[in-house]
């Protein structure tokens, strides 16, 4: 996707004088996000981004195993249940408040930009085939009781009367036919949406509020001095300067080695995770099925998302052919109209995992005007409105929605310091 013609031009640097903006380096989900949430404040904002122009655009993909893509466009864009009010656990409470924040950036995203993200209350299944499995739903159950989430107990035959798809699975599965009490769990609160279509539609929300984008550029260093931030960038193999008031790091996994000042070489790690993208007739209504770690997402509309798997493989991303091989198994496994389904796409996209579990969302310590935003690991889409929310609020030292101590840059430098 192109910018407007009306908005200012990309890859034009700022001069030494246009230093008052704030810079966003890496155009993902977490990047697009705080800079449309700073720019509609009224921030003067400009997005460095290495990919070209139009990596958010799935039309510019032309084949299945294509991997110029951010890691938020090959999420599943899975938003499970949560609840703010409730939740005591840092993590549950800035997912609760993302997930009261979607609705309303949904409805924003569409009337500035046409673009409908497909946000839906779809509710979600959750099975289990396995003692590990069901154990580990009865804690989660449990958890969301306490939540005041609501969750719905299954018999296998209520199962099969909701998903007919699913009743040779059923009829064929020897563990849920000794345990017809603990077949599945209906969680309404669960919704989904299309992680493409919320890149497009936050490209254009930033490009109409004025974000200045700046393609095909490499951040090599990041230095502070004084009231500025210098940026050092490799552009068409020319080096240059683009000057900031603050800087917020938003690379995903590769944010450790956007600058070592950061000290976060060993604070990411890349994750891989692989989806299949399979159609089939059967499939129109709208629902998430999760099965221990592995799910399918039925989009309503005949595809039907597989997935997924975690692998440590540095930022290889690329499919594989066993992986692959193995969600075809699991698709066909669940529901035997899937297992001769076409395959419309397969991908792969790398989650930014931290050493604790806890995104980074703040200021470096040792720094008065550079920030970090990464590490959501597999809820990036999720987190997206809550991280912009309190990282515009915390560049403009506003009270933010909650305690963000527990997401401090300081303890993963720690955790750095301790491996170097």
């Amino acid at each position: 996707m192109n910018p407007d013609p009306s908005s200012p031009p990309a890859n034009t640097l700022p001069s030494v004088e246009n230093n008052r903006e704030i810079a966003i380096v890496g155009g993902g989900i977490i990047g697009m996000s705080i800079a449309w949430e700073l720019a509609r404040r009224g921030q003067s904002v400009v997005l460095i981004e290495r990919r070209s122009a139009g990596s958010e655009d799935t039309s510019a993909v032309e084949d299945n195993t294509q991997t110029n893509r951010p890691a938020s466009w090959t999420a599943s864009g899975i938003l499970p249940p949560a609840n703010f009010e409730r939740a005591t656990d840092p993590l549950d409470r800035l997912r609760g408040y993302s997930h009261q924040l979607w609705p309303q950036w949904a409805h924003q995203l569409g009337e500035l930009t046409g673009i409908d993200v497909g946000l839906m209350r779809c509710g979600g299944y959750y099975l289990a085939e396995t003692v590990g499995e069901a154990a580990a739903m009865g804690g989660m159950t449990a958890y969301w009781k306490e939540l005041d989430i609501e969750c719905e107990a299954l018999t296998r035959v209520e199962v099969g009367e909701r998903l007919p798809q699913l009743s040779q699975w059923i009829k064929d599965n020897p563990w849920m036919k000794q345990r017809p009490d603990l077949a599945a769990w209906w969680v309404p609160d669960e919704h989904q949406i299309r992680p493409s279509r919320v890149l497009k539609a936050l490209h254009a929300a930033c490009v109409q509020t004025g974000v200045r984008f700046v393609y095909d550029t490499l951040v090599t260093s990041v230095e502070e001095s004084g009231q500025q931030v210098t940026i050092g960038t490799d552009s068409n193999w020319q080096h240059q300067n683009i000057l900031a008031d603050r800087v917020v790091l938003c690379g995903g996994a590769a944010t450790g080695y956007i600058t070592p000042t950061a000290k976060l070489e060993n604070a990411l790690i890349p994750v891989r995770g692989q989806i299949l993208l399979l159609h089939s007739d059967r499939f129109n209504a709208p629902a998430v099925l999760n099965i221990g770690n592995r799910y399918l997402v039925f989009r309503g509309d005949g595809h039907v998302l597989v997935g997924s798997c975690e692998e440590e493989a540095g930022f290889a991303q690329h499919t594989t052919a066993e992986v692959i091989d193995h969600l075809r198994q699991f698709a066909g496994h669940v529901c035997s109209d899937l297992a001769d389904a076409p395959e419309i796409q397969r991908w792969a996209g790398l989650r930014p995992m931290t050493f604790d579990g806890f995104p980074l969302i703040g200021r470096q310590p040792d720094s008065q005007r550079v920030y970090v935003a990464s590490g959501h690991y597999r809820s990036g889409i999720h987190f997206a409105p809550a991280t912009a929310t309190a990282m515009a609020d915390l560049i403009e030292q506003k009270t933010t929605f909650m305690d963000m101590s527990p997401f401090s840059v300081g303890k993963q430098q720690e955790h750095h310091s301790t491996q170097s």
